[in-house]
Parts: structure tokens; C-alpha cells; sequence
């Protein structure tokens, strides 16, 4: 067995293939010479049997035996010369009721006893087939008494068949036989020659234990892409579903088992059906799926110029846009280099335009404005804010309210200590949202006025951001957090869902004010040593 296991596949094959057809072959021959050479023996017997019947049943031979000279005689002779050679039997012996031979094939050997030993019975009346050696060798030879017409017994007749005549026989039944099975045995081991051969290229010549490695590789991978993926063959019906590609069907409300059914019954409005049948890809496409939005990407399975199958990969676009959120503070801070680049030129262009027409007095007047503003701004943010990421993203946000004429204010008291990098990009978050919500909600204002407190008080940072907006329907508060809800337009409704799961993150919590026409305020609380420490363990 150790044997097989060590060998390559295309031998175990072979192996295992030729196993399979050397004994039903042998068997079949062995059972073949068997029955072959019984039938030869029975027919021989049969032979015997039946001219020993004849002779002795027959009236020449009774006048021949009872008158051993004269006309009787030759015409008895000459029957049995006839009938040994019709019949094809070796000899034809005649013996009186002493056991001698009253005629023989061979005259000189009349008048002696006959060699065997197995004439006593036929002596005594009775018929039987015995197997003995005579004189021509070990034949079978079949005894029968004759009786004359009176019912008297004068002797018994014995007529003989070679035995290796009969062997020679059977092997001219056999001979073929064997060269027969003896071909069949080698168009069956080169029929499992080429089978191996045809399996194993099916295989791409791989052995079993690497088929089974990259079928755990293939698993493997499958469970821990981040990407659903799903894949269909040619009936359309699903073949391929990994962990990820349940998880969000499953959240799409997709139940019941997923392999085997057809695609459209587990995706109503999936294209891969049209994909598999025009062998075109697409990428990049939004799809609802029960309400559920993905991206999903889809392409032909092709093999050898055929086309067998399709596959999707696809992730949820309310996880896109998470991503997208958690690089808020990234936004944040090219945006905050952005505003200050624009802004910036802006007055470089103006201190430029009143140096060349020598307007010394008003530039001068023009810089202590702007030295003035920036010195109060970021004297405002650093008087309670010491985390540097903190500052920059307040600095960006001052910035943006310049470019937007909008008044932002920052007030507040306590000072906020440096944070872990984890709280300071979960405080990005949050800022950055709820400032930027409150920017869109004053753009459609005329009072476009935002106030932000960033404070501390009892070991818990509260921020309230307040905007002289519009205000939210009182029938669309309970709705604003929810992933995808936005009055906004399509594709929005993300960010104060993220706002949400930061705060959950951190044991925070958010409240809401607003009124119709009479601005919104939110006020978040967090515990300060989340965001020292990181979040949760």
C-alpha cells in the first residue's frame, strides 16, 4: 500500500485500472478452460458410452463373438474397423466372460487379458464409463455387457477414447480462448494507460495531494478577501459563494441554501446571467439588491476560447463610503492646505497690487488686519486645544469659513490634552461632519453664522456645533442616523452614521436640537480617556 501511496498518480492510476480488469479477465478464462474441458470429457464419455451401446446391441457383433471364425467373424470385424473409424474412438475391445480379449484393433494382442483392471462390473451385467491405462495408455472407457438373444451374458464390450486425445481437443477450444483474453488483458492495460494519461491532463498533471493544497488555498482565500464573490456556470446556477458574498446577501434578506440555485432566484436583479451569454465584463456598476447597495464588478468565465461560467465581485457601498469617512481627516488636511494656499494668494495678489502703487499706509494697515485675525483665530483654538491634529483641522474649518463667508466661532473652556492618534482621527471625524454638515445647512441661508464649543468639563469633552441653517423636519429626526437616510440627494447619508459608530466606539453619545427655519445644534459627549487611550481594548 506504501507502494501505491508513493507513487505518482498517472502509476496508481494504471495500477489501479489494470487491478480492476486482470481478474475479471482471469476469472472469466479460468472458468472458460473449465467448462471447456468438462464438456470436452462429458462428450467423450458421451461417445464411448453410446458406440459401446451400439456394439453391444448390435447382431453382427453377437454372431461374431459366439462364432470366433467364419463369415460371422469378418463381417464383425469389419463392422468394428467401420465403426472405430466413424465414430472417432481410439479402440473398439470385445472380452469373453474370463476377461479375455476376443477382439482387439491390434490381433496379436487376441486371446490375452485385458489390461486395466476395471472390467470386473461390466463381467457381472453391469455399464459404467472407467478411466484406466490399457494398453494404448490412460484412456476413458466406457464397459458394456452382451447378451444373445436368449438374454445370456457371453461378454462385455469396452470402447476407449485417449485421454490426451481429448486434451488435445479442449486445447483447440481453449488455445483461442487464452490468445482472446490474453488481448483483451493488453487493450485493457493500454486502455488504462491512456485513461491516466487523458485523467491526468485533465488534472493540468497536478497529483492529488496538490489538487486537495490548492483547493484549501482556494477556501482560504475565498474567506478572508474582503470582497463578496459569487460565480455562476454555464445553467446559471451558483457555484461559488464566499463568506463575504453570504454575509451581505444574507443582510439583503436573501434566505434559504445559496449554492445550487439559480442566480436570478438568489439575485433578482444580478446581470450575470446576461454577462455569461454576451461574454462581456463590466465594472464598476451600482446595484440594488432588496434595497441593499453594492458595487459589483462582473466578467465571463472563459476557458480554452469557451465561455463557462461568470463571476461578481462586489462590496457593500455603505462600507465604501465608511473608508471614504475614516479618511476624513487625510480631507481634512489637504482641504485645510487648500484654504490657506487660496487664501493666501488672494492677499499676496492685494499686498502686491498696493506695493506697486506705493500705498505704504493702507498695506500697512491691510497686514495688521490680516496678523490681527490669524493671531486671534489660532490664539482662540490654542487656548483650550493642545493635540496638533486637533488644531489643524479647527485652522481648516476657519479657513473654509472665510472662503464660504460664513462666521464661525469657537468658544469653550477647559483645556483638551494631546490625544492617542486613534482619538484624534475619531475627533476628526466627528468635527469634521457635524462642521461640515453645519456648512451645507447655512449655505442656503442668509445668516450664515456657526458656532463650535469644544470644551471640557467633569473628565468628558463636549463639543456643541450649532448652525443658523434651515433646521430638520421634525418627521425626519428619528431618521438622520440612519445609513443612506439624506435629504440631500442620492448617494449621501453617510456621515452621521459613521458619527454614530465612531461615538459607539468610544461610549459617546450625540443629542439633537433643532426647529424648522430656526437652525440645528448637536452636542456630543465623550468620555476624555477614550480618547487618550484609543477606544476600547
Amino acid at each position: 500500500m506504501n507502494f501505491v501511496k508513493n507513487n505518482s498518480l498517472f502509476i496508481r492510476l494504471v495500477m489501479m485500472v489494470s487491478l480492476a480488469l486482470c481478474p475479471p479477465i482471469l476469472l472469466s478464462h479460468f472458468a472458460s478452460s473449465y467448462f471447456i474441458s468438462k464438456y470436452g470429457f462429458e462428450q467423450a464419455e458421451q461417445t464411448v458410452s453410446n458406440v459401446a451401446q451400439l456394439t453391444a446391441e448390435s447382431p453382427v457383433v453377437i454372431e461374431g463373438m459366439r462364432s470366433p471364425k467364419g463369415d460371422a467373424w469378418l463381417q464383425m470385424t469389419g463392422f468394428l474397423h467401420m465403426l472405430t473409424s466413424v465414430s472417432g474412438v481410439k479402440f473398439i475391445v470385445l472380452i469373453d466372460m474370463h476377461g479375455n480379449r476376443i477382439y482387439h484393433p491390434e490381433e496379436q494382442k487376441i486371446g490375452a487379458h485385458i489390461v486395466g483392471g476395471d472390467e470386473g462390473e461390466a463381467l457381472q451385467g453391469k455399464t459404467y464409463i472407467s478411466s484406466a491405462r490399457g494398453t494404448f495408455g490412460f484412456s476413458q472407457r466406457a464397459f458394456r455387457p452382451v447378451h444373445d438373444e436368449n438374454g445370456q451374458q457371453i461378454g462385455a464390450v469396452v470402447v476407449g477414447i485417449m485421454s490426451r486425445d481429448i486434451e488435445k481437443n479442449v486445447s483447440r477450444l481453449t488455445s483461442p480462448m487464452t490468445w482472446l483474453f490474453s488481448l483483451a488483458l493488453i487493450i485493457g492495460l493500454l486502455l488504462a494507460v491512456l485513461l491516466s494519461r487523458k485523467i491526468k491532463k485533465i488534472l493540468f498533471g497536478l497529483e492529488p495531494h496538490q489538487i486537495a493544497r490548492l483547493l484549501e488555498e482556494r477556501t482560504a482565500i475565498l474567506s478572508t478577501v474582503r470582497e463578496g464573490i459569487i460565480a455562476i456556470n454555464r445553467n446559471n446556477r451558483l457555484v461559488v459563494v464566499n463568506e463575504m458574498a453570504e454575509k451581505i446577501l444574507r443582510s439583503a434578506g436573501i434566505q434559504g441554501e445559496l449554492l445550487g440555485r439559480p442566480v436570478q432566484e438568489v439575485v433578482p436583479s444580478t446581470r450575470l446571467d446576461a454577462i455569461l451569454k454576451e461574454g462581456k465584463p463590466e465594472y464598476d456598476r451600482e446595484q440594488n439588491i432588496n434595497g441593499q447597495i453594492i458595487m459589483t464588478n462582473r466578467s465571463p468565465i472563459i476557458i480554452q476560447g469557451k465561455t463557462i461560467g461568470a463571476v461578481a465581485t462586489f462590496r457593500d457601498m455603505t462600507e465604501m463610503r465608511a473608508l471614504a469617512e475614516r479618511m476624513t481627516g487625510l480631507s481634512n488636511y489637504a482641504e485645510a492646505l487648500r484654504s490657506r494656499s487660496h487664501e493666501y494668494l488672494n492677499k499676496l495678489h492685494v499686498i502686491s497690487g498696493l506695493l506697486r502703487n506705493k500705498r505704504y499706509e493702507e498695506l500697512e494697515e491691510y497686514l495688521s488686519q490680516i496678523i490681527g485675525s490669524k493671531i486671534r483665530e489660532t490664539s482662540s483654538i490654542k487656548v483650550n486645544v493642545q493635540d496638533p491634529i486637533l488644531v489643524g483641522l479647527l485652522e481648516s474649518k476657519f479657513s473654509r469659513a472665510h472662503e464660504r463667508h460664513v462666521t464661525l466661532t469657537l468658544g469653550g473652556s477647559g483645556v483638551i490634552p494631546p490625544l492617542s492618534p486613534t482619538g484624534s482621527h475619531a475627533l476628526v471625524t466627528i468635527l469634521g461632519n457635524l462642521v461640515d454638515n453645519a456648512f451645507d445647512a447655512v449655505s442656503y441661508t442668509q445668516e450664515r453664522h456657526i458656532d463650535l464649543s469644544v470644551h471640557c468639563e467633569n473628565d468628558t469633552l463636549v463639543i456643541t456645533v450649532a448652525d443658523t441653517g434651515r433646521g430638520i423636519n421634525e418627521e425626519h429626526l428619528p431618521e438622520i442616523f440612519k445609513k443612506g437616510f439624506s435629504t440631500k440627494g442620492a448617494g449621501r447619508g453617510i456621515g452621521l452614521y459613521m458619527l454614530l459608530l465612531t461615538l459607539d466606539e468610544l461610549d459617546g453619545s450625540i443629542e439633537v436640537d433643532s426647529h424648522a427655519g430656526q437652525g440645528t445644534s448637536f452636542t456630543v459627549h465623550i468620555p476624555l480617556a477614550m480618547l487618550i487611550s484609543g477606544g476600547r481594548a
